[in-house]
């Protein structure tokens, strides 16, 4: 009897461990920050970092093609003929970092000796200073925690660029999430999660009511954002697809849906874009000129520029030569079946830019459709593509997978485990259920086919490992152990029948708990102004410099086309659309150089 309270014992202990060594994910928001606590409305979106010992804050967001991280200091290398001063700098930047104040901070001579990645894709679209990052930005090793939480904190090497590198548009710090990414690598070697996969959810910025946060899950996704079957493809950074960031799509047709029930094409017949999807650009869509033309053409809109502010190159339009917008939605059709709709709300935007002295400031009178012409540039899909559509990156089945996004507050974290034992998580099907197998999440997915399960966690959903979860099943398998320890010695002294040491729940049968979700404060478009933010964890500036820290605060495509399709972009050798006055400084693709009325310093507030 001995013996067989002492066997079952080891296996409920076995069991607990075994739910504490295996690792759920880890979900954080990307929410609205305050960033200079001078300056109540000095607001920013993106994902909240702590760096350094004592821990300074600032916000990112997530770079696909880049596998080391890239952070800012002092030297904070804005576009001046973007960026018109260095407080507008500061706050665009999501704040700045202080190394010289962190006793965690380690300087190294390079990447290498740092222990960071020693290449970064520089494939045709990236940002031209890339080629050069590795050799001039000064590596080191730091603590850095996303959301500032311990789940998330890991030493790691880090980058801080000592040239401007990027476009000035995409501006928050860099948070590498490529293909070698250190820092997926170190969360997964630290136990931390359960796979190198990342997923995102931009978020609602405006509309009615309080904008929705959006979410980035480590290890899964969150299938409380997501709406029907998934579709999957693999991951391809090669030069040939003209895609840095290694997810290229085509989109086949762009819908206007009125408000009547009217859908209406936009895209010339027979015709198709391929775009590479880019999450830190600063726009919705990036396509060639015929995009922005036969929208205005059957919305009747009448254009009053390009915008110079937060959604640099996105169409302006005044209520002046406006007097009613367009108030219906835009659909866009891939051709590997999924459509993603995007709201009014989220199409046809307020115009919004970082004052001189860091406010964040609304022109009521204007409006901005986050839609770029085309230079030389590939086109992309940028993050407010994000705002309807999901994304989950697999760096360790070399795929990504989209879905149509559901805008929701809750959360439902998923687990995705390629591991050959039993945290293994079940695949994501080809047939709108779990698979049998344990070979991962999305190993049997078709890529492009359509294939995918319908998120609503039936007929076999992958299995759901949270933090709630596996605390219970720890918890509950130290209470087992002291039950059984009790009624096994109660039995050696009384001899009563062995059934009585039989405990009433096995730990595999655990349920599962809420589901980790830090949710942050929202503030409607209106607010912005006026509102003050409060600050959590706020750190007093260091003294002697400039900047202080950061307050932490269906419409279905066309049936198969019959002749062969006109292809826009250099991905295939055709010439873009391309507007006489455009030049990027950097890159040589179009983009509108500063307006006159800027050029002798004079602030541009409306």
């Amino acid at each position: 009897m001995l013996f067989m309270t002492s066997r079952l014992v080891l296996a409920l202990g076995a069991a607990s461990v075994l739910a504490a060594d295996c690792p759920s994910p880890l979900s954080f928001p990307i929410t609205t920050k305050q960033i200079d606590p001078k300056v109540p409305d000095s607001f920013m979106r993106g994902i909240a970092v702590t760096i350094g010992t004592p821990e300074q804050t600032i916000l990112v967001n997530a770079w696909p093609d880049l596998n080391n991280t890239y952070i800012y200091d002092q030297q904070m290398l804005c576009d001046p003929s973007i960026i018109w001063n260095d407080e507008i700098c500061f706050v665009r930047r999501g704040g700045i970092y202080h190394e010289e104040d962190s006793t965690s901070f380690t300087k190294y001579n390079d990447f290498a000796s740092a222990g960071g990645a020693t290449n970064e894709i520089t494939t045709t679209g990236t940002e031209l200073g890339v080629k050069k990052l590795l050799t001039s930005s000064l590596a080191g090793v730091e603590k850095l925690s996303v959301g500032g939480s311990d789940s998330s904190s890991v030493t790691m090497p880090i980058g801080i660029p000592r040239l401007r590198w990027d476009g000035g548009y995409t501006i928050l710090h860099a948070l590498g999430l490529g293909a070698n990414s250190t820092y997926l690598n170190a969360l997964s070697q630290s136990n931390k999660i359960p796979s190198r996969v990342w997923s995102y959810f931009w978020g609602r910025q405006w509309g009615n009511g309080a904008p929705l946060d959006g979410s980035i899950v480590f290890g899964g996704y969150d299938e409380e954002k997501i709406i029907g079957r998934n579709y999957t493809q693999s991951l391809d950074y090669s030069e040939s697809t003209g895609c840095w960031t290694g997810m290229k799509v085509t989109i086949s047709d762009l819908v206007l849906n009125y408000r009547n029930g009217d859908d209406e094409s936009i895209m010339p017949r027979n015709s198709a874009i391929p775009v590479c999807i880019v999450p830190q650009r600063q726009l919705l869509l990036e396509a060639p000129g015929f995009v922005v033309d036969n929208f205005e053409k059957a919305t009747g809109m009448v254009k009053n520029g390009e915008s110079f502010g937060l959604y640099w190159g996105s169409q302006v339009y005044n209520n002046t030569a406006n007097p009613s917008y367009y108030d219906g939605d835009l659909t866009i059709a891939l051709s590997n079946g999924l459509s993603i709709r995007i709201p009014n709300s989220q199409l046809l935007v307020p115009s919004e830019e970082i004052a001189r002295n860091g406010s964040f400031v609304t022109t009521p009178d204007r409006m901005e459709l986050p839609i770029n012409r085309l230079g030389t540039q590939p086109a992309t899909l940028g993050r407010f593509f994000f705002t309807s559509a999901y994304l989950m990156v697999d760096h360790e089945a070399d795929t990504f997978t989209l879905w149509q996004a559901n805008p929701a507050s809750k959360s439902n974290l998923v687990t995705i485990n390629h591991a050959k034992d039993s945290c293994a998580s079940e695949p994501i099907s080809t047939d709108g259920g779990a698979s049998n197998s344990t070979s991962g999440s999305a190993d049997n997915a078709g890529a492009g086919s359509g294939s995918g399960r319908d998120g609503s966690g039936d007929n076999g959903a992958p299995v759901n490992l949270n933090i709630a979860a596996i605390a219970g099943g720890v918890a509950g398998g130290v209470a087992a152990l002291a039950l059984i320890g009790a009624v096994a010695f109660f039995l050696v002294r009384r001899r009563r029948r062995a059934s009585n040491a039989q405990p009433d729940k096995s730990p595999g049968d655990m349920t599962d708990g809420p589901a980790f979700y830090a949710d942050g404060h929202r503030l409607a478009v209106g607010e912005l102004e006026t509102q003050y933010q409060p600050s959590v964890g706020e750190l007093p500036a260091p003294p002697n410099y400039k900047y202080p820290t950061v307050g932490v605060q269906q419409y279905n495509p066309n049936t198969t086309q019959t002749q062969q399709p006109h292809y826009y972009g250099e991905y295939y050798n055709k010439p873009a659309e391309v507007e006489a006055g455009w030049a990027y400084e950097m890159d040589g693709s179009n983009r509108p150089g500063p307006p006159a009325e800027l050029s002798g310093g004079t602030p541009r507030l409306s």
